[in-house]
């Protein structure tokens, strides 16, 4: 081939390589690589075109195209693809909490065009079950036609989140923070006598186990959930508490008003299901999905939180200090006898 071909070729070639890439990254991604990913790719094409242009003299400005194309694909993907939709959950949980599985079963998503008509853009597409940390769900692709939209909104029929409580756990945690309150306290030098007081690390584990499984209770908790939550069900073993948390969350219209003159083309979204710290549902955060290198814009979607007010929502399983007022008291007072033979025995060797 002429060299003066070579040119016009490549330039044809690039956008052409780059959309190719872009679509089969669609079908079997869903969504756009992570910068990791598009390192990898182009590092793997350009092993490639390296052996192309060594064994078969491809030309390297053709091999150039290529790999310029697969490093632009995310690009033509965020041109030319659909608008994904996702769930997804990273909860950061209490140490003593697991979340095995979180159900959720979302509505329509709907946008209104600038004649004021609802459009479906996705249906809803039943229950869908997340399992934290592990996995995120593609709910599907929106098909938006071409127009002027000035918001969206979604319903959310119904969310469960599976809440087991290892006991054996959350008693741990009581414990070390009633050790990191009182046990800097005790003196070294306390007398043995003083000491016998004081119960032993095992005795005071009991009695937080037996204030534990009073207060970890539907009657615990259910004073403090928002409207929007409900406890469908609590079970308890002597190892475990095991509890189902529905929530409806009303979330709020999205008044976004963007053009989409192609039909084509967007960032993908990501609806991140929030959970606290003992696993109760919170609300529904939306994190927008760009290709490598584009700026964050995040901060376009409106909070999707709903209003809870002045509502505690616990962080803990509030095990009230006065429930370990027995075992602190029984401290206090050894430490003070210890106190007094200490100050006998001085006065004794005067």
């Amino acid at each position: 081939m002429k060299k003066r071909y070579f040119i016009p070729l490549g330039l044809v070639l690039m956008p052409i390589t780059a959309w190719l890439v872009s679509i089969i990254t669609e079908k079997y991604n869903g969504t756009f690589v992570s910068l990791n990913q598009l390192l990898i790719m182009g590092a793997v094409a350009l092993a490639v075109v390296i052996i192309l242009v060594l064994t078969v003299k491809m030309p390297k400005f053709i091999a150039g195209s290529i790999i310029v194309g697969v490093m632009l694909s995310p690009y033509f993907q965020f041109l030319f693809g659909k608008i994904n939709i996702y769930l997804m959950d990273p909860p950061n949980l209490r140490p003593s909490v697991t979340v095995p599985e979180v159900r959720v079963e979302l509505g329509d998503l709907i946008f209104v065009n600038s004649e004021g008509k609802d459009i479906v853009v996705l249906p809803s597409s039943g229950s869908k079950t997340l399992y934290p940390g592990k996995n995120v769900v593609n709910l599907g692709q929106l098909d938006i036609p071409a127009g002027t939209y000035k918001s969206g909104k979604m319903s959310v029929k119904n969310i469960e989140v599976d809440v087991n409580v290892d006991l054996k756990k959350e008693i741990d945690l009581v414990y070390d923070n009633f050790k990191n309150q009182f046990t800097p306290q005790i003196p070294a030098d306390m007398p043995e006598e003083a000491k016998a007081m004081i119960p032993t690390d095992e005795q005071i584990k009991q009695r937080i186990g037996s204030e534990v499984g009073k207060y970890i209770s539907p009657g615990m908790i259910s004073p403090y959930l928002p409207p929007f939550v409900k406890l469908k069900s609590f079970d308890v073993t002597a190892d475990k508490i095991a509890m189902v948390l529905s929530a409806v969350i009303d979330l709020p219209v999205m008044p976004i008003a963007f053009p989409y003159p192609t039909g084509t083309g967007g960032p993908d979204i990501i609806l991140d299901i929030t959970l606290n710290e003992i696993g109760l549902p919170t609300g529904i955060k939306p994190i927008i999905k760009m290709p490598p290198g584009a700026p964050d814009i995040s901060s376009m979607i409106p909070d999707m939180t709903p209003n809870i007010g002045a509502i505690n929502m616990p962080t803990d399983f509030n095990i009230p200090d006065a429930a370990l007022a027995q075992i602190k008291q029984e401290v206090e007072a050894a430490m003070q006898k210890g106190e007094a033979m200490k100050q006998q025995s001085q006065g004794s060797g005067e």
